[in-house]
């Protein structure tokens, strides 16, 4: 069933990219059908990652076709919250056209052959809400270091162009509230998968590998806790923050790309 509701998110990501490209054409405001249609498609993609984890009682993104799709959420969420705080939907046709070809090349047997020899382990409730926090966490992650990156090219840019006080800080300003609100939602979330995945760590059947990721993961949040302190109490050293947010996505990307495949036995 979760592969099914893949498949139909594919459709949904196709027809929302359609659309947008169609009116950046036309030079108009995306309908707002797309626009809804846009954040089903997210909220549905999420519930078939967590679904397909939940089916196989490990991550969801455990496989390289597996963390195309999860990457394909990432990329559609992160638009969608900058899309909807800033009210620019220009180029969504460009992030939902990319999310189509991923969650594509993601589901087996839809573009490429279908994986044999599937791993099945029996579900366990703790490790369910672990990926469920951690698919959350970095999801959050991923959209500040996003927001935080277009901070810093605002603020290069500015300091380049030597533009006034004002319109320097409009724009710094919008980056700067957007990129502390998910620096918070970036903590609280990977507290709680931090919390979890300590719980996890000390049992007798901890996947191999988890201590090493809740470690990388603690380390991110304090990292993004820092970074959260500058922006609230500090925002003129808003730079500084952003660097700080940047270095937590890379250290969380290498702790998916190198640490996790360790985890995939128990998850």
């Amino acid at each position: 069933m979760a592969v099914s509701l893949l498949v139909l998110i594919v459709a949904f990501y196709a027809a929302v990219a359609t659309a947008h490209f169609e009116a950046r054409r036309r030079r108009e405001r995306p309908p707002t059908w797309a626009r809804a249609l846009g954040a089903i498609a997210v909220v549905l993609h999420f519930i078939g990652l967590y679904w397909l984890g939940a089916e196989r009682g490990r991550s969801p993104f455990s496989t390289g076709a597996e963390a195309l799709s999860f990457l394909a959420f990432s990329i559609a969420a992160v638009y969608l919250v900058l899309a909807a705080r800033s009210r620019v939907w220009t180029h969504g046709g460009s992030f939902y056209g990319l999310a189509t070809l991923l969650v594509a090349l993601s589901i087996p047997g839809l573009v490429g052959a279908v994986p044999s020899g599937m791993d099945q382990t029996g579900r366990h409730a703790m490790r369910t809400w672990h990926i469920g926090l951690g698919l959350l966490s970095t999801a959050a992650v991923l959209v500040c270091g996003l927001l935080a990156a277009g901070y810093l090219g605002s603020y290069f840019r500015a300091k380049r162009r030597e533009l006034h006080a004002g319109t320097q800080g409009l724009s710094l300003s919008s980056f700067a509230r957007l990129t502390r609100d998910a620096s918070l939602t970036s903590v609280v979330l990977l507290g709680g998968s931090v919390g979890l995945g300590v719980h996890l760590a000390v049992q007798d059947d901890a996947p191999r590998g988890l201590a090493a990721l809740t470690g990388i993961s603690a380390g991110v949040l304090f990292i993004f806790l820092v970074a959260f302190l500058i922006w609230w109490r500090r925002p003129v050293r808003g730079a500084l923050a952003a660097w700080l947010n940047v270095a937590g996505v890379v250290l969380m990307i290498v702790a998916l790309v190198v640490v996790h495949p360790l985890v995939i036995g128990g998850n």
